[in-house]
């Protein structure tokens, strides 16, 4: 695999407000969500954008209910979490947190929270008044902290701690980050826009580079820029001084004009965002009615399942496609015996996916990454449900470290081995494995999930993704059908 991430060194790049790629002029800093906040003078309640969430709202919601099978999670989920999922409410109230949890490990202020419960629920982020609120993944069971990303390089940022995880719903607060920027910007000349958009796409493209679709959303966004940039010409004489007259009044008209383009532009790319978020909710509502389909036709009895990594809307977005499925054959009163890994270090298994579990109503136990074996030696597995992040021409794929151990183990033992993803995943480009990127996170991973007290000396190689074998692969599940992963390019 080629490495194309930060050395495990413990650090993270810049704080919120820095340049996401190289030296950026945005200086304030993030802020975190306060129940006392509001809006910044002179800002204007957007209608339009809270009437374009409630009727994708609407529509998600009906579409996971009858699709999915997720209605009854919505239905549980306390504290009007259908308007939280929406960005139509204001952040829990914040309560007093013990000191030492009062900031990041880089500092960066964060809300605090009432203690996680199973009758809670928070969505992976909403927009909020002024900004895009991101439930931060690393304090869940324990803390349903939020932070508040103001601009792309904030999301950057925080994509690359691990607020938020799993690829489709990266892409989506990726987007979100590219229009954020370009709504602070408005006022600026295009060249100076242009510059700073430039720099955020890059940053939010490389953030996590082990995840294919953050750099496909990237994609979606880069036409409408370069579709302004062709645009900008007419604004520079061809010495490349800016045209604007001169006098006081050609100079405020043009000062309008640049801030009327601005808006324009940012407009536009706030819809692609939406259309963006909208289109990822319908493909994992698709997949789990593929995967509910396929996981029905194994045999009547309980049906007995290993899950690797998070399947539900902390991954996924406003739907989850694994969780979707099995508790919709949940509900069609299908037996089902779940494990869930613990999938070391960021132990996303036992603190997110047995989360959004508990939150289905779904029975489970977390296992060991280290008893996989153990397990499929002792009990008849029917399935292993594993998440694509990557996926090449030829099939091989690139998903959450120690999935290439799972599928390994449970191909050896007969069980099944299913890999869903969206086509998007799909890379013609990359031909094998081997040209999947590779990803080091920051030793601090390892120490802060594993051990109460740091590594201290000790050096650590801590991968975020493995590469699976399209040979140890059975079915690759997308929106757009059901294949053998060799099929995929």
């Amino acid at each position: 695999m080629t490495t194309a991430s930060t050395a495990s060194s413990g650090t993270d790049g810049p704080e919120p407000g820095d340049d996401a790629g190289a030296g950026s002029s945005l200086s304030a800093p993030a802020t975190a969500v306060g129940p006392s906040q509001s809006p910044p003078a002179g800002q204007v309640h957007d209608a339009t954008r809270r009437a374009f969430f409630l009727e994708f709202g609407k529509q998600a919601v009906t579409a996971v209910g009858q699709v999915a099978g997720m209605a009854d999670l919505v239905g549980r989920a306390s504290g009007g979490s259908v308007a939280g999922l929406l960005g139509l409410e204001a952040p829990t109230t914040t309560t007093t947190r013990p000191p030492e949890f009062a900031r990041s490990s880089r500092g960066s202020r964060v809300s605090a929270a009432a203690p996680a419960a199973d009758g809670a629920f928070r969505s992976a982020y909403r927009l909020g008044e002024d900004g895009l609120v991101l439930l931060d993944q690393r304090g869940i069971p324990e803390r349903l902290d939020e932070v508040l990303a103001k601009r792309g390089s904030d999301v950057a940022h925080y994509l690359r701690l691990g607020v938020v995880r799993g690829g489709a719903v990266m892409a989506q607060v990726a987007a979100y980050g590219v229009a954020l920027t370009a709504q602070e910007r408005v006022g600026q000349r295009r060249q100076q826009r242009h510059h700073e958009l430039a720099r955020t796409l890059t940053a939010l493209a490389e953030a996590r580079p082990s995840a294919r679709l953050p750099a496909w959303a990237m994609e979606r966004m880069r036409p409408i820029i370069e579709h302004d940039v062709a645009d900008a010409a007419e604004e520079v004489a061809p010495d490349g001084a800016v045209v604007e007259g001169t006098d006081q009044a050609a100079a405020e008209t043009a000062e309008q004009d640049r801030a009327n383009d601005g808006l324009a532009l940012a407009q536009r790319l706030r819809a692609e965002a939406d259309a963006i978020a909208t289109d990822m909710g319908a493909w994992n509502a698709t997949i789990a009615a593929s995967l509910h389909d396929h996981l029905a036709a194994l045999g009547t009895g309980p049906l007995t399942v290993l899950l690797h990594g998070v399947h539900g809307p902390l991954a996924g977005g406003v739907v989850g496609s694994g969780l979707s499925a099995l508790q919709r054959l949940r509900d069609e009163g299908r037996g089902l015996r779940v494990f869930v890994t613990e999938a070391r270090p960021f132990m996303d298994g036992a603190r997110l996916a047995s989360w959004e579990l508990r939150q289905a109503g779904i029975a489970h136990q977390v296992i060991p990454d280290g008893a996989v074996a153990w397990l499929l030696g002792r009990e008849a597995v029917d399935v292993a449900l594993l998440a694509a992040e990557w996926v090449a021409a030829n099939g091989d794929t690139g998903a959450l470290i120690g999935s290439r151990a799972v599928a390994e183990l449970a191909r050896l033992h007969g069980t099944t081995v299913v890999v869903s993803g969206f086509s998007a995943c799909v890379d013609a480009a990359t031909t094998d494995g081997s040209a999947i990127p590779d990803e080091l996170r920051p030793a601090r991973d390892l120490a802060a999930y594993l051990a109460d007290v740091p590594i201290g000396t000790s050096t650590a190689l801590v991968p975020a993704a493995d590469v699976v074998a399209a040979s140890t692969i059975d079915l690759l599940i997308t929106e757009r059908g059901t294949v053998a992963p060799q099929a995929a390019g």
